[in-house]
């Protein structure tokens, strides 16, 4: 009888060595000569899973010989190597019977050309789906078991982290870029802006590639920053889920260590929120618009702008505003408050403090990059030098990095130098505060551009709730405000 073998080995067995191809054509090679059959084809499935094999192109060919008639036999090592689930199993079985062709599985010691064969084969192949199953339910047992105790339990992490014993741990490598995303997001407000700014000083993804507004904008939104990990969101993609994302009610959320403060990030993705809410495109402030535009909010979050031939910054929603003169004098207020306040200069050196501990790392991190490029290059001259690399196509491959490597040597010197500037602003804040309370004093006498340019450098944001002005000063914590008496005067609060 002219028979063929057919072998399946997994990829998992081939990389352990524990089983491979060879060996099982050889053992099937010498059953076949036991019986005295000819073996005289060989269906070679390495490497596929056993879930399904029946629509794989050789299971076809084995199927197309059979049907011709070339083929009368089939031995496979055991029932496991052919397929792992009943239906398939079955639907071998029927195809071997409808075609009077034999499978002869060695280890069972099954012929389906008998009875006994037939009815051992069913049997044998419920059993082998229930062991799996079993497996199945006793992997997911152990996930679940696993994600209660806030283990990792597979899948990428985000930029910032990374797993240590099953653990995820804050990558010090990158939490430093990861957190000046954060700030860079506060300072220009826009995705494509933070990007263009991380690609300008030499910054790449963990894959290597330049930084985007979608990325920049996923890390931004990520909760594992402020120390929420999201995490049993995904599934397998079908047609009923395209998207491969579970129902939210099935979605878990474990602690792990935090990046930034929850206070920041919740400040980011409030902004996202808002800039959400209107077009997808907004236009960058211009040196012509109002003093305070786009800094000036209600209390409730809603712009306040100012209308053509109005005096008053107004909120649509509140109905409710603020002569523009009067929010003037208010600023200036604030600023002198801050100039003369022993509390908010120390408030003002803490935070000069932190932002001082924030360049410093900036450059150690940018630094480390550096270290990394050089030797990237370095080894690309002695791949060109060996000859590994041929000269013809070193460039393709060396140009990229160096460029690289020259933007981040610009960004190093830009952070030295603002790092410098920062520590000379701390050791002589005293005559600086002195100096700016005289600019100030000269306030009405600057230019509308000089004046608006100040506003950019020193706020985040101001809330106005028709009555009480909160100022959020950068690098100046709001702990006071000033409220505005029936008269429209000033009249400050602590």
């Amino acid at each position: 009888m002219n028979v063929a073998i057919f072998v399946r080995v997994s990829t998992l067995d081939q990389k352990n060595n524990t089983d491979s191809v060879e060996t099982h054509i050889q053992r099937g090679k010498m059953y076949a000569q036991s019986r005295e059959w000819n073996v005289i084809k060989i269906y070679n499935l390495a490497g596929v899973s056993g879930k399904s094999t029946i629509n794989h192109k050789q299971t076809l060919k084995m199927f197309d010989d059979i049907v011709s008639g070339k083929v009368k036999g089939i031995i496979i090592s055991s029932l496991s190597r052919l397929a792992r689930n009943t239906s398939e199993l079955l639907e071998y079985s029927k195809f071997f019977e409808e075609h009077n062709a034999s499978l002869i599985s060695i280890n069972e010691s099954l012929d389906t050309s008998t009875s006994g064969g037939k009815f051992f084969y069913t049997l044998l192949s419920a059993l082998s789906t229930y062991e799996r199953e079993i497996t199945y339910e006793r992997q997911i047992a152990s996930l679940n078991y696993r994600r209660k105790q806030g283990k990792f339990t597979g899948g990428m992490v985000s930029y910032g982290y990374k797993i240590v014993n099953a653990e995820v741990v804050i990558n010090e490598e990158e939490a430093p870029l990861r957190r000046l995303i954060y700030d860079l997001f506060l300072e220009h407000q826009r995705m494509t802006t933070v990007a263009h700014e991380l690609n300008n000083r030499g910054y790449l993804t963990r894959k290597g590639k330049p930084w985007s507004d979608s990325t920049v904008r996923r890390l931004l939104k990520n909760t594992d920053a402020k120390g929420i990990r999201k995490c049993n969101y995904r599934d397998q993609l079908s047609k009923d889920n395209p998207s491969g994302i579970k129902p939210q009610s099935e979605w878990q959320y474990l602690p792990c260590p935090a990046l930034i403060s929850e206070e920041k990030w919740d400040e980011v993705n409030a902004i996202i929120r808002e800039n959400e809410k209107g077009s997808v495109f907004k236009q960058p402030l211009n040196k012509r618009v109002h003093l305070f535009t786009g800094y000036l909010k209600c209390e409730n979050g809603h712009k306040m702008s100012i209308k053509s031939k109005s005096f008053r910054y107004t909120c649509k929603e509140c109905k409710y505003g603020i002569n523009k003169d009067d929010l003037e004098e208010v600023f200036l207020t604030r600023i002198n408050q801050f100039l003369i306040s022993d509390e908010e200069l120390s408030e003002y050196n803490k935070s000069n403090n932190e932002e001082l501990q924030l360049k410093s790392d900036n450059i150690e991190f940018a630094k480390l990059e550096l270290s990394k490029l050089e030797s990237k290059l370095e080894k690309l001259i002695d791949l060109n030098v060996n000859g590994e690399i041929p000269t013809k196509g070193f460039s393709k491959h060396y140009e990229p990095i160096f460029v690289r490597k020259e933007n981040l040597e610009t960004n190093i010197k830009d952070l030295e130098t603002e790092y410098e500037l920062l520590k000379q602003a701390k050791s002589s804040f005293k005559v600086i505060a002195t100096k700016s309370i005289n600019f100030y004093k000269n306030w009405h006498n600057l230019e509308r551009s000089e004046k608006r340019y100040i506003v950019e450098s020193v706020t985040n944001e101001i809330i106005f709730n028709n009555k009480t002005i909160v100022f959020k000063l950068k690098q100046i914590a709001p702990l006071s405000v000033l409220e505005l008496t029936a008269n429209g005067q000033q009249r400050g609060i602590m």
